[in-house]
């Protein structure tokens, strides 16, 4: 009867283990199109084995109680998993710049459109045709309307690029907010599982497959590392440090970048930023450490704003006495200078295309606008070691200030901001400011320093030509700062009128002649006969508007870093151009070879872990032969034990 029964209970769990089966196979099709699902196997055990009793001495017969389920388990590579991940975290690093640099290419229309080209052009054909006839009111109001329109355009891809930088900061934030959701998500899925899976019965593979997917996701905007914990948890490592533990989430936060409206990540647990600028800046391929999304829209965005300033100029040999030892000394400090500044821009402002974008392209703008009005407005640097006053008897900010062998190593400006000095020989600091400084921080304009001497630019009366008006207006440049005048006239020893260049605007803060603070002069838009083109005798100065069109052939900088010779202007923005065309090519080579690889990966878990309908459906037939045969199993055990029942009962 025992044995009869045990035949009974054989025939119970083969209908057990094939309704798990059907079961199993069931999900996986009802999921065949469900996103992250991972298809679930089951795999089958024998159960106890009970001994048959015997006087055998030697071996002990048993006789199996029939067949169990040992798992239901997904079918997913983790290997595969783990490289698919990290090249989907390169993947997103190289994405976010090459969006940059596409959007940079459409502002200035390059690709399609009116390009920026044209209106460089257009500037220098007005410039010719002022050579012609440089009083002609058609040709200097050609000059203006072209000269207008280069400042338009050139403003509003500036805008363009400040605007795109703003985006990229709220891109920035919002990613921050969404890799916090989904750490959370992490964190939340980890809790339910170690619940269900606690008593070590059964495997909670659906909410296995919503955490790896939330996982997919969070590997596209930050490098991970990560392991399942002992209870089925997942522990995540972000950018080095942990981000999803047992206990908590660092949910990362976002702080403005000093002087800027920019924000940076940071790990309020850890009190610490989650890029630094030097981490962002030596991101490679080389090192391993270009992954994340968030990694790659920072660079891009940059973590400043620049203009023209920031680009470096290397001094030339040509412009220093190299035969005495203080014009030997004097070279060498500015190229010591020099080296200082471009292994700055090199590294935290090369690489990114925003802030490579605005500085070059400022240093352009920059560069034709001072250039012109350098021809109209020539100056001299007067060198003085006392302050000159305006009419006023307020005294006139000079271009530069000098102090020598100062004990301090830093001074300040009127803002309170450091400054510091260059250490000499004898231990003593040397300043060169483009304002007065200051013994402390107060910005109050008290602990003001005693300068050794101080440079003006004057307009220089000598060369400077006249307007056509009736007073022969001079100083009148084509292109000014907002609210600020170019020059301030004072009287010097003599009484006689002089014009010294004026460095604030109306708010008394320094003023560039730099993008977003350059426009048209109103007094020449306004009145053309104010252009200076007329030498002192009052006659049309042909030699000073082949000045202005010669400017074009100048030498002035260079954009390509590895590059020392200088360009034009029209070469220049060629290189301008085309360096981010190359960069578009490189990016795009990138991310299409980025994105095969995460392609083939992903075909390799599919392959693994996705549901084929054909396969399953076979299953499905055999599970349910299986269920049958059981079925047909327990029907015969059952009429066998009634036969005998009744057969003894009889």
């Amino acid at each position: 009867m025992a044995n009869g029964m045990a035949g009974l209970f054989i025939g119970t769990t083969g209908l057990k283990t094939a309704q798990i089966a059907l079961n199993a196979t069931a999900h996986n099709l009802s999921n065949i199109n469900t996103e992250g699902y991972t298809r679930q196997q089951v795999t089958f055990q024998d159960t106890v084995y009970m001994p048959v009793k015997t006087n055998d001495k030697v071996t002990t017969p048993v006789y199996g109680l029939g067949v169990g389920i040992s798992e239901v388990r997904r079918i997913r590579d983790t290997f595969i998993d783990a490289a698919y991940r990290s090249e989907n975290a390169r993947l997103g690093f190289y994405e976010s710049q090459y969006q940059a640099v596409n959007e940079i290419e459409d502002l200035f229309g390059e690709m399609q459109g009116v390009t920026y080209q044209t209106y460089l052009t257009d500037l220098y054909n007005s410039l010719n045709e002022l050579t012609k006839n440089p009083t002609s009111t058609v040709a200097r109001s050609s000059l203006i309307q072209t000269a207008t329109a280069f400042v338009d355009k050139s403003e509003a891809i500036y805008e363009g690029l400040t605007n795109y930088q703003t985006t990229l900061n709220t891109e920035v934030r919002n990613m921050v907010a969404t890799i916090n959701d989904l750490g959370k998500k992490i964190f939340d899925y980890n809790k339910k599982i170690t619940a269900i899976e606690a008593a070590g019965i059964e495997h909670a593979n659906d909410l296995r497959d919503e955490r790896d997917k939330a996982v997919d996701e969070l590997s596209e905007y930050m490098d991970l590392d990560y392991y399942e914990g002992p209870n089925g948890e997942i522990i995540i490592n972000a950018e080095g440090v942990p981000f999803v533990s047992l206990n908590e989430v660092a949910v990362m936060d976002t702080q403005y970048i000093q002087g800027t409206s920019l924000v940076e990540p940071t790990w309020p647990v850890y009190d610490r930023v989650v890029f630094s600028a030097k981490n962002l800046a030596t991101a490679s391929n080389a090192t391993d450490t270009d992954k994340g999304k968030l990694k790659g829209l920072i660079l891009a965005r940059g973590n400043m704003v620049v203009d023209y300033t920031y680009v470096a100029e290397r001094p030339d040999a040509s412009d220093y006495d190299l035969t005495s030892m203080a014009g030997i000394d004097k070279y060498n400090k500015d190229y010591e200078a020099y080296s200082e500044k471009q292994e700055y821009y090199n590294t935290y402002i090369y690489p990114s295309q925003i802030l490579s974008a605005m500085a070059s392209f400022d240093y352009l703008v920059h560069g034709i606008v001072t250039a012109l009005n350098d021809v109209l407005c020539p100056e001299i640097t007067v060198e003085t070691s006392e302050e000159i006053m305006d009419a006023n008897g307020n005294a006139i900010q000079a271009d530069m200030y000098y102090y020598n062998n100062r004990s301090e190593s830093v001074l300040y400006n009127r803002f309170g901001a450091e400054v510091e000095g260059v250490k000499n020989d004898d231990g003593t600091y040397t300043y060169e400011s483009g304002e007065k400084l200051y013994s402390n921080s107060n910005g109050d304009g008290s602990g003001a320093l005693p300068f050794d001497k101080i440079e003006y630019s004057f307009l220089d009366m000598e060369k400077t030509d006249y307007g056509m008006d009736s007073d022969r207006t001079v100083g009148v440049e084509l292109f000014s700062r907002n609210n600020t005048q170019r020059y301030i006239k004072a009287k010097d020893a003599n009484g006689e009128d002089v014009y010294i260049r004026n460095n604030l605007n109306d708010q008394k803060y320094e003023s560039y002649y730099r993008l977003g603070n350059i426009s048209i002069n109103p007094k020449a838009a306004q009145n053309l006969a104010l252009i200076p083109l007329s030498t002192k005798t009052d006659k049309e100065d042909l030699a000073r508007a082949n000045e202005l069109i010669d400017t074009w052939d100048v030498r002035f900088g260079t954009f390509n870093i590895e590059e020392y010779s200088k360009a034009t202007f029209n070469s220049y923005y060629n290189n301008f151009v085309g360096k981010f065309a190359t960069w578009g090519d490189i990016l795009d080579s990138y991310v299409n070879n980025q994105q095969n690889m995460v392609t083939g990966y992903d075909n390799q878990r599919t392959e693994t872990m996705g549901v084929s309908s054909d396969e399953e459906l076979q299953k499905m037939i055999k599970y349910q032969h299986a269920y049958n045969a059981s079925s047909r199993y327990v029907n015969v055990v059952s009429e066998m034990l009634e036969h005998l029942v009744t057969s003894l009962g009889a």
